[in-house]
């Protein structure tokens, strides 16, 4: 019974109404399969403290070097819509196809390289109403072609919405 338990090996018995299968095989489903509509994740101190450049301890985590990350994360002071709009625009200005959430911006290019199409997915994290993370990521595509839609086309366009902290940007006295 033991190792049927353990192998999740289980099987209704006959007295069980038609009702009460369906209710288990129902509760089986969504609870390894997951609810694919939840909630974004939530950003823990780490993912925030790692957005300063003189706090990041992600190369003591991550054996890939900065050039070779596969996401992007940055912070900004501008509201959710905003940055949506901004992301539309990246993506109209090189032809891209967008797909939106509330959440989530999906951004897939309309050529193929050497792995598919480029697709990029951003996630926006409310920190605060007037504080996001933004976080963007490589999907079905090739690092190197990601790496470079990123550093040409992508960090240039959206430079302006970019929040730095005071301390990054010292003011001349």
């Amino acid at each position: 019974m033991y190792r049927k338990i353990y192998r999740g090996d289980f099987k209704c018995h006959l007295w069980f109404s038609p009702k009460a299968r369906r209710t288990k095989e129902e509760l089986e489903f969504e609870a390894f399969n997951g609810d694919k509509s939840s909630k974004p994740e939530t950003l823990n101190a780490f993912h925030i403290i790692s957005l300063s450049q003189g706090f990041d301890l992600s190369s003591l985590f991550e054996e890939k070097k900065r050039e070779e990350k596969e996401e992007l994360r940055f912070a900004t002071m501008r509201l959710a819509s905003s940055v949506i709009s901004r992301l539309e625009e990246v993506a109209k200005s090189v032809k891209f196809n967008v797909k939106k959430s509330e959440s989530r911006v999906r951004l897939q290019g309309q050529e193929c390289g050497r792995n598919g199409r480029l697709t990029i997915v951003a996630d926006i994290f409310v920190v605060t109403p007037s504080f996001l993370v933004l976080e963007v990521k490589k999907d079905n595509v090739d690092t190197l072609e990601y790496n470079q839609f990123c550093s040409k086309e992508f960090r240039p366009a959206l430079k302006d919405i970019v929040w730095t902290s005071p301390a990054e940007n010292p003011t001349p006295a």
